[in-house]
């Protein structure tokens, strides 16, 4: 759905709004990954978290595709911190449990 945004919004916008256009979605990249950090740290342990956080979270490398489409290398790398702090987090808790 985000790419449809995006590509709706360029083709939409006058072209001297391009470079402001990149940066709001490199914007929109950076609050997405700095919520789910936030969302993960509130509740890094996988049983307490709310129903479909744990998700959620997994699924947020699909950041990299508007990371990669603006050029946001930091958005490309960021994007993969919340999925692996997911995965590190639910082999913690089957390795406390053995």
């Amino acid at each position: 759905m985000y790419l449809f945004v995006y590509v709706g919004g360029a083709f939409l916008i006058p072209k001297s709004l391009g470079p402001t256009w990149v940066w709001i979605q490199r914007g929109v990249v950076s609050a997405a990954i700095v919520c789910l950090l936030v969302l993960f740290f509130q509740h890094p342990r996988p049983e307490r978290r709310p129903a479909g956080l744990t998700h959620a979270m997994a699924i947020s490398f699909m950041l990299v595709l508007p990371a990669i489409v603006t050029s946001y290398w930091v958005g490309v790398i960021g994007a993969f911190v919340t999925p692996l702090l997911v995965i590190g987090s639910a082999i913690w808790e089957r390795a406390r449990r053995a």
